[in-house]
């Protein structure tokens, strides 16, 4: 295994409203172990002056419990997908996200930047001959 593949991850995949039999949106944690974590600090420049932001790369091997999110949907529990809107958070997290107040995904991404993000790229680099792994970004 990769020496740069220590972190510990807390991933929460939303399965949307429109694909739960009582239409209510739904986020299932997953705790995962040696994943690769990157996060830095991008500096540009617009109209409106200088701007900055985190920028994240997260890693994680191969595992036999990823399913595209079609098939997530349908087996949840004890399984994980990757989608833009997914959120992660470095480090082990007990919390839930239910939606409720102080529970939401923008509360709990909140509390925990910038040590958190929302994924908005993925990449499945598992067709790899070696080091075969998801990619997320952010």
């Amino acid at each position: 295994m990769n020496q740069n593949y220590r972190f510990t991850i807390t991933l929460y995949n939303r399965i949307r409203a429109a694909d739960t039999p009582d239409r209510k949106e739904r986020w299932i944690r997953t705790v995962l172990h040696n994943c690769f974590w990157k996060s830095q600090i991008q500096t540009g420049f617009r109209d409106t002056g200088v701007s900055s932001q985190n920028v994240y790369v997260v890693r994680i091997p191969e595992d036999a419990r990823y399913l595209s999110y079609a098939e997530f949907v349908k087996q949840p529990i004890g399984r994980f997908t990757f989608s833009q809107g997914d959120l992660v958070v470095l480090g082990e997290c007990k919390e839930e996200i239910t939606g409720e107040t102080g529970h939401t995904m923008t509360q709990v991404l909140n509390r925990y930047r910038p040590d958190a993000f929302q994924i908005t790229a993925f990449a499945d680099n598992t067709s790899f001959p070696v080091a075969r792994h998801y990619r997320l970004g952010g």
